[in-house]
């Protein structure tokens, strides 16, 4: 009998994702088909049971990030002796594209956007130590041969499963009939840019031998396995009350031309996913369509919002995203800054969540533009360096100092403002100065005067707050202080958070 080693498999989406409880997979069975979504875990009896029935004829997995190695191989086994079909609705990375590739018929569904419909594959590490086992390799490739026959491609899989600087890296490959142009790539770390990847050229799901037709399945999604709208995690519930007025009083208030009035008026024959957002205090707008979630369509209309060409930058707030009004997003949002500044007591202890480890003893001299999410050296030049408790306090201070958050979409420190992707710094020193001129025009609107202490933090410990905190200093702000530990650090401490109040992308 195998050896049931626990081997987790992760797939950074951003850089500075942070884990959570690892929870098992739901299944239902509908019909003639069971349904599947979530992180990997113990659930081989759970599809023993579920696929018992002889009435079974496809499995359905829904936006899974894998897990459990031997729980994929052993459903992925159990599928194929079944003779079943397999279909991803969404994306199916690391032991779900194990469990997906028993299937005798393999397709991609309808069911999300095209963007966000893929498989993602790589190799196996261990769930304690982190460790890479690359001996698993050969384990999965004898499996994901037999499903691919004819089409199995040594090289690509090969790449695929050994090919890994870190447990982060994936080869991902898309929907074909929807997104014929998207090309498949690996990348062999979650910590490189997707540039620095390597594209698989001329190759799609089907020659690969993943999927057995580029036509999709139409599948009908179970409530529990919809995705409900929602902005960052936080649901959309509310539509615009009176879409025509509200309309009507924004061609009276933000347009003084006709193009602007063209623009407003052909929202509502827009592709979703699309938002609509407006300059705090002037006239003006950004829309933006077509995106690959509300999220992304809430930052985009911002950013096209803050920058608009020969204009200077400006503080912008998404009113509308698809049908839903957002502006109690805002509203909500802004009242649990002070609830939660009302609770904050500083801790005990100075350090919590290893803020005060790693990085060594070198100071950081100037702005890093790759790996951004490696953990950054203790101090930087110039900066003052704040623990949690030190921030903490400050915070609570009459003459409290500026907080930046550069990153975060769903929690954030109270009174922190938000300059969302803030950290970035590139080599390409042309893209590098109109990046600079961005963020320098944001921060000067959150923070207008540069003799006031301010204090830049990200997710967890990271050089995304080390480069923002930089840049500031070498635009000119006097004091700039840096939170380390960043937001995990904060929670580590179970200190208070609040909801982002996102009025400048710089990214």
């Amino acid at each position: 009998m195998e050896n049931k080693t626990k081997l987790l498999s992760i797939v950074a989406i951003l850089a500075f994702l942070t884990a959570g409880p690892v929870q098992a997979m739901t299944i239902e069975v509908h019909g003639n088909t069971v349904y599947a979504t979530g992180p990997v875990v113990d659930d081989y009896p759970k599809f023993k049971e579920a696929l018992a029935s002889p009435a079974i004829e496809r499995v359905v997995f829904v936006n899974s990030t894998g897990g459990d190695l031997w729980a994929g191989m052993q459903v992925g086994k159990l599928i194929k002796e079944k003779g079943v079909n397999t279909v991803i609705a969404g994306y199916c990375i690391s032991a779900c594209s194990i469990m997906f590739m028993g299937g005798k018929e393999r397709s991609f569904s309808d069911a999300f956007r095209p963007a966000q419909t893929y498989i993602g594959i790589h190799g196996a590490h261990d769930i304690y130590s982190m460790a890479l086992v690359p001996e698993k390799g050969a384990e999965i490739i004898y499996f994901m041969k037999q499903s691919m026959a004819e089409h199995f491609n040594a090289k690509v899989m090969d790449m695929a499963l050994y090919k890994m600087d870190d447990a982060g890296a994936l080869l991902k490959v898309f929907d074909a009939k929807r997104l014929p142009r998207r090309l498949a790539y690996h990348c062999a770390s979650s910590k490189i840019l997707r540039k620095d990847c390597t594209d698989i050229p001329d190759q799609d799901a089907l020659t690969l031998g993943i999927v057995t037709t580029n036509d999709f399945a139409t599948v009908d999604l179970p409530a529990g396995f919809r995705t409900a709208p929602n902005i960052a995690g936080r649901e959309l519930n509310q539509s615009i009350a009176d879409a025509d007025e509200y309309f009507k009083d924004l061609d009276a208030t933000q347009c003084s031309a006709d193009r602007c009035r063209r623009l407003i008026a052909g929202y509502a024959n827009s592709n979703e996913n699309k938002a609509l957002a407006v300059p705090i205090g002037a006239a003006g707008f950004g829309i933006v369509g077509n995106r690959e979630s509300e999220t992304n369509a809430f930052l985009g209309a911002i950013y096209a919002c803050n920058h608009v060409k020969n204009a200077l930058p400006r503080l912008c707030e998404t009113q509308i995203v698809n049908g839903f009004d957002v502006r109690n997003l805002y509203a909500s949002a802004v009242a649990s800054h002070g609830e939660a500044l009302a609770k904050l007591i500083a801790p005990s202890e100075q350090y919590y969540g290893d803020e005060q480890y790693g990085g060594g003893l070198t100071r950081a001299h100037g702005l890093r533009t790759e790996d951004l999410g490696d953990t950054p050296p203790q101090d930087l030049d110039e900066i003052k360096k704040f623990s949690t408790r030190e921030l903490a306090v400050a915070l609570k201070r009459a003459q409290a100092p500026v907080l930046i958050d550069v990153i975060n979409l769903d929690d954030v420190i109270p009174t922190a403002l938000s300059l969302l992707y803030g950290g970035f710094a590139f080599a390409d020193t042309v893209k590098d100065s109109a990046y600079e001129a961005r963020f320098a025009g944001l921060l000067k609107l959150l923070s207008p005067d540069k003799n006031q202490a301010i204090i830049f933090y990200s997710k967890k410990r990271d050089w995304s707050s080390a480069n923002a905190a930089m840049r500031a200093k070498r635009i000119g702000y006097s004091q700039v202080g840096w939170y380390r530990g960043g937001l995990e650090s904060w929670k580590a401490a179970d200190l208070p958070v609040a909801s982002p109040v996102v009025r400048a992308v710089v990214q």
